[in-house]
């Protein structure tokens, strides 16, 4: 199954990578790296049939993940971007670890797309508390 690829697909493919970065991916509704998509979902209005097509399309590898996203932000806004950033910072800090490879991950999109820690820090400040 193949999902349209959008602002809100590149949120979750940022997820999925983000939260597979450590190797360890836990689907409980009690990690913090899950309550923290939730909340994604519910703030940026994606939808259970977003999601579920988004869980159940042939995601492919790690680097073909990363490439798909990297080519939805291309598309994106700058505040679009920062925005996804913003997101990818909490989900890599939600869990109080932050693995080597998550801000390895984290950097790679930030450098890619020349945005400033400060405008990341900023925008995280707009977004309501996970927890």
């Amino acid at each position: 199954m193949s999902i349209k690829l959008n602002y809100k697909s590149g949120l979750l493919y940022l997820y999925w990578l983000m939260s597979g970065a450590d190797g360890k991916k836990n689907f409980h509704p009690d990690d913090p790296e899950w309550k923290t998509m939730k909340k994604m979902r519910e703030i940026e209005k994606i939808t259970d049939d977003d999601f579920d097509n988004f869980i159940n399309s042939d995601l492919g590898s790690s680097d073909e993940q990363l490439t798909k996203v990297l080519g939805i932000l291309e598309t994106s806004s700058h505040q679009q971007k920062v925005r996804a950033l913003a997101w990818m910072d909490l989900v890599m800090i939600a869990d109080g670890d932050i693995h080597n490879k998550e801000y390895e991950l984290y950097s790679k999109v930030k450098n890619k797309f020349d945005i400033a820690e400060d405008e990341v820090k900023k925008e995280k400040l707009k977004i309501p508390s996970v927890f």
